[in-house]
C-alpha cells in the first residue's frame, strides 16, 4: 500500500469510528467488533479494499478473541491467498524471456557456430519461445510469488554452478603436448565449453525449478531467504578462500561454489516451518551490502597490500550489516506482504534502491559484441551485459 493510500485508509478508519453509535448499555466488545466487521464488508462491496483491510486488522488488534476477530483473520487469509495467486506470472515471464534470449545466443556458441546468422536465428527463436511458453504455463496454472522466485533462482543457480564446476573439474578441456627436445603438456579450454556448461546447467536448473513449483507452493519468504543466503554463501566462500591463503584459482573457485551451496542448504534448513517475511530478508541483505561497501571504503583509507588484510574489513562489516539489518527489521509483519503477492525477488541488477530496496541476482542480459579478427574482418560474438545498480526515486 502506498503512503497516500495508507493515509486515506487511516482517515477512513477514523471516520468510521467517529460515526459509530455510542456504546449502549450492555454493549460488549464483541458487539462493537461485529459493527466494525459490517463496516468492513460494506467498504469491500463499495470497492474500498484498503479501508476494508485496515478495518479487519483493527478488529484483530483491538478486539482479539471475539467472533468478529476470528472471522476477520479468516477473511484476511483468504484475501491474501487470492492476491498472491498469479502474482508471480509477470516476473517469471520477464525472466524466462531474457533467459530464452540468452539461450538463443549460448546454444550456437556452445556448438561453435561462426558468423552472425546462427545467433540471429537463436535470438529470433529464443526470446519469443520463452515469452510464449511462460504465458501458456501461467494461463494453465496460477503462479504464486514463491513459485516464481523458486523457478527464477533455480535457473540462475544452475547456470552459475555449472559454469563453476566445469572450470574446477576441467570438463571439456583439451590437453596438448609440445615437444622441443623435451616434451611438455598444457591444457586449453575451448570457447564452446563454458557456454555448453551454462546451457546444460541453466536448463537443468529451470527444469528443477518448475518441478519444485509444481510439487509444492514454496513460501515466498523462505524462497527469498534461500535465494539471498546462497549468494551470501558465495561471497563468504570466496572470502574464506582468501583468508586461507589459497593461491590456486581453481581452489578459490571450489571454496566459492561450496560456500554457496552451504548457504543455500543452511537457509532451507533454518527456514523450515517459519513464517518469514521476504521484505525483511531483502532489507537485511541490503544492510549487509552496505557493510561490505563500507569495508571497501576502509580498504581505500588504509590501502593495504596483503590479500588477507584487504578482505577482512568487507568480510567483517558485511556480517555486522546482516545482523544489524535483521535485528532492525524485526517489527515488519511476518510474511504478510509476501502473501499479498509482493515478494517475487526479481531484479536485473545487483542492488535495487528506491521504494523496495534489496539485493538481487545481477541478471545476464544477452548482447552482441563486435570484435576484429587478426585478418581485419569484423565478426560478432555472443556476450552478456550485467547491471549492478537499479535506482528509482
Amino acid at each position: 500500500m502506498t503512503m497516500v493510500r495508507r493515509w486515506m485508509a487511516g482517515l477512513g478508519l477514523a471516520a468510521a469510528l467517529a460515526f459509530l453509535p455510542a456504546p449502549l448499555a450492555g454493549q460488549t466488545p464483541a458487539d462493537t467488533a461485529a459493527i466494525l466487521a459490517d463496516a468492513a464488508r460494506q467498504a469491500e462491496l463499495e470497492g474500498h479494499r484498503e479501508l476494508a483491510d485496515e478495518l479487519l486488522r483493527f478488529i484483530i488488534r483491538r478486539y482479539p478473541g471475539t467472533p468478529a476477530a476470528r472471522d476477520a483473520e479468516q477473511r484476511l487469509a483468504g484475501i491474501r491467498r487470492l492476491r498472491a495467486a498469479g502474482s508471480g506470472s509477470v516476473p517469471l515471464t520477464v525472466w524466462n524471456t531474457l533467459f530464452g534470449a540468452w539461450l538463443g545466443l549460448a546454444v550456437p556458441a556452445a556448438l561453435g557456430a561462426n558468423g552472425t546468422e546462427p545467433y540471429g536465428a537463436g535470438l529470433l527463436v529464443g526470446a519469443p519461445l520463452g515469452f510464449i511458453g511462460t504465458r501458456a504455463y501461467a494461463r494453465s496454472t496460477s503462479v504464486a510469488s514463491g513459485q516464481a522466485t523458486a523457478i527464477i533462482f533455480a535457473s540462475q543457480w544452475g547456470t552459475f554452478q555449472a559454469i563453476g564446476w566445469r572450470e574446477v573439474l576441467g570438463i571439456g578441456d583439451e590437453t596438448f603436448e609440445f615437444c622441443n627436445g623435451t616434451c611438455s603438456q598444457y591444457t586449453s579450454t575451448p570457447d564452446e565449453a563454458p557456454f555448453a556448461a551454462a546451457v546444460v546447467g541453466g536448463l537443468a536448473g529451470l527444469s528443477a525449478g518448475f518441478a519444485i513449483a509444481g510439487l509444492s507452493d514454496p513460501h515466498p519468504g523462505r524462497a527469498t531467504l534461500a535465494n539471498h543466503a546462497a549468494w551470501w554463501g558465495v561471497w563468504y566462500g570466496f572470502a574464506g578462500s582468501v583468508l586461507a591463503d589459497l593461491d590456486d584459482d581453481e581452489d578459490r573457485l571450489l571454496w566459492t561454489l561450496v560456500g554457496g551451496n552451504v548457504g543455500l542448504l543452511s537457509a532451507i534448513l533454518a527456514g523450515r516451518g517459519k513464517d518469514l517475511s521476504g521484505g525483511r530478508v531483502r532489507l537485511a541483505s541490503i544492510a549487509g551490502v552496505a557493510g561490505l561497501v563500507a569495508g571497501l571504503g576502509v580498504d581505500l583509507l588504509i590501502d593495504p597490500s596483503d590479500d588477507q588484510v584487504i578482505i577482512t574489513p568487507p568480510l567483517v562489516l558485511s556480517v555486522v550489516g546482516l545482523i544489524a539489518g535483521y535485528a532492525a527489521t524485526g517489527d515488519r509483519e511476518s510474511g504478510d506482504r509476501d502473501r499479498r503477492g509482493g515478494d517475487t525477488d526479481f531484479s536485473g541488477a545487483l542492488l535495487r534502491l528506491g521504494r523496495d530496496p534489496g539485493v538481487g541476482f545481477p541478471t545476464p542480459i544477452p548482447t552482441a559484441i563486435r570484435t576484429v579478427r587478426p585478418d581485419g574482418r569484423t565478426t560478432v560474438r555472443p556476450g552478456i551485459r550485467v547491471a549492478l545498480l537499479d535506482a528509482r526515486f
